[in-house]
């Protein structure tokens, strides 16, 4: 499940990163949750995909920062846009990456059932 949560998340950034227009709401935000997430998947292989990681983790939570901050730095930094582009642009997809990094967050932060926790 993680290498499709990754892969989507992903391919919404790189859509975010190549089609928003704006550098620092859409190109690096969206670029940093790319590179964020294929490294982060790389660390969980290579650990041999452990059951608690804190080090993916916490590489998530920095991609998540970056996907709030595609949905709301338009409005801070007073980026200008219609409505629908900026539900399609900024609102839409730091939504959806916000629940695939959470998800994988998830995934990764549950523990194996043998550790009484």
């Amino acid at each position: 499940m993680p290498k499709y949560l990754t892969a989507a998340a992903v391919v919404l950034a790189l859509w975010v990163a190549v089609r928003s227009g704006e550098v620092w709401t859409g190109m690096v935000p969206a670029s940093l949750i790319a590179a964020v997430a294929l490294f982060d998947y790389w660390i969980w292989e290579r650990g041999n995909r452990p059951w608690h990681d804190w080090t993916v983790i916490l590489l998530l939570l920095l991609a998540i920062f970056a996907a709030v901050w595609m949905g709301v730095g338009g409005l801070l930094l007073d980026v200008t846009r219609t409505d629908s582009e900026r539900l399609l642009y900024e609102v839409g997809p730091a939504i959806g990456l916000v629940g695939l990094l959470c998800t994988l967050i998830s995934y990764h932060g549950r523990h194996h059932p043998g550790d009484g926790l």
